[in-house]
């Protein structure tokens, strides 16, 4: 019994402690205005930048990642560029116990530059 208790538990875990990511479109945002953006060309700032932009939404991403925060930034960065980003501003990383390592959890505001 413990063996088959430990046949589905172990692959469940795996599967669990990978990566999750969202965005939240805001009735206040523009949804749907902006094509797709390439992620490599996403600025990621964790205060207030200079330039002038557009809030487009909010994107969280989290991962097992150890004391590597590059992990969910990058998930962070897809998720932005799937609504249109040019940045993201307000980034903000959570450490969290994971299932293998330390969670680390990234939010963050996905805006469009007013160029």
């Amino acid at each position: 019994m413990r063996q088959r208790i430990l046949t589905l538990a172990v692959p469940c875990l795996i599967l669990a402690s990978c990566s999750s990511v969202g965005r939240l479109e805001t009735s206040d945002s523009p949804t749907g205005q902006y094509p797709e953006t390439n992620p490599a060309d996403i600025v990621v700032y964790a205060t207030q930048p200079d330039t002038k932009y557009t809030v487009i939404g909010q994107v969280v991403a989290s991962a097992d990642a150890g004391s590597d925060a590059k992990v969910p930034v990058a998930l962070l960065k897809k998720q932005a560029a799937k609504l249109g980003a040019d940045a993201i501003v307000d980034l903000t990383l959570e450490i969290g116990m994971g299932y293998w390592t330390n969670a680390i959890k990234a939010t963050g505001t996905a805006v469009k530059t007013n160029k």
